[in-house]
C-alpha cells in the first residue's frame, strides 16, 4: 500500500463501474487504487471465473499480462465505484518496486494456490471452499444459490457430484435448503478444510485461500 501523501500527488485517470472487468495497460506506469475496491479474477479455460486477491484505496494493482499463462488468464472486475490513479514510470522509486514485488509475488502465490486446490483437493473440499466464498459474499445473510452448473464449473466436477455433496451438506445442518441458501455451520467447513491441508490455526485456513472470516448465522 502506498502512503496517503503520495496518492494524492497522482492525477486520478479512470474510473471504472461496479462489475467492470478490465485490465490496466502494460506501458510502465503503475496503476494504484484511488478509491474503491477490485477484484482480481482467475480464469480458467473451461470457462469457470474464481476470485482471487481483493485491492482496496492505497494497493498497488500490477499489470496482469505478466502472470498469465496457457492454463488461465487473469483480469480485473470492480466491485464498486472505482478511482483508478496513475504514477508514471519516471516517479517509480526503490519503495514503490518493492510493493510491486510484493504485489506480483502475493497475486501468483494466490493463483497457484487456487490451481493446486483444484487439482489436488476432493471435489467436496472444494465445493466447501465455494461455499464459503458466497457466505463471504453475503455478509452474515443468505446468498443466491449458484446452479449446480455454476459450482461444477468453478470446481471442476460433474454436476451429479455437486448435486451429492448439498444433499448431504443440508442433511448434516450444514447448509440451508432452497435457491436462497444460508451457510449455518463455517467452522465446520472450516475444521474440515484445516485437517485436509494439515493446518492449525482457522486464520491460517482463511488466508490460504484469500478469504476473511465468515461469522456463523
Amino acid at each position: 500500500m502506498l502512503e496517503t501523501g503520495r496518492i494524492e500527488r497522482i492525477r486520478p485517470a479512470t474510473r471504472v463501474r461496479p462489475g467492470d472487468a478490465f485490465h490496466c495497460p502494460d506501458n510502465g506506469d503503475v496503476a494504484i487504487v484511488q478509491s474503491g475496491a477490485l477484484v482480481v479474477e482467475l480464469m480458467m479455460t473451461g470457462g469457470s471465473v474464481l476470485p482471487l486477491v481483493r485491492y482496496r484505496a492505497g494497493d498497488i494493482a500490477p499489470v496482469l499480462s505478466r502472470l498469465s499463462t496457457p492454463a488461465f488468464s487473469l483480469g480485473y472486475r470492480a466491485l464498486e465505484l472505482t478511482q483508478m490513479s496513475w504514477l508514471p514510470s519516471h516517479r517509480i522509486d526503490d519503495a514503490v518496486r518493492g510493493g510491486i514485488a510484493r504485489a506480483r509475488d502475493d497475486l501468483l502465490n494466490a493463483s497457484m494456490r487456487q490451481i493446486t486446490y483444484l487439482a489436488c483437493l476432493p471435489a467436496s473440499y472444494r465445493l466447501y471452499i465455494e461455499l464459503l466464498r458466497c457466505a463471504q459474499s453475503a455478509g452474515d445473510g443468505p446468498f443466491a444459490m449458484p446452479t449446480h452448473g455454476e459450482l461444477s464449473a468453478r470446481v471442476c466436477t460433474t454436476r451429479e457430484t455437486i448435486s451429492r455433496e448439498l444433499s448431504i451438506l443440508r442433511r448434516e445442518g450444514v447448509l440451508s435448503p432452497g435457491k436462497v441458501a444460508r451457510l449455518l455451520a463455517p467452522a465446520d467447513l472450516m475444521k474440515r478444510i484445516a485437517r485436509v491441508l494439515n493446518l492449525e490455526r482457522e486464520s491460517d485456513v482463511w488466508e490460504s485461500f484469500g478469504m476473511m472470516p465468515v461469522a456463523a448465522a
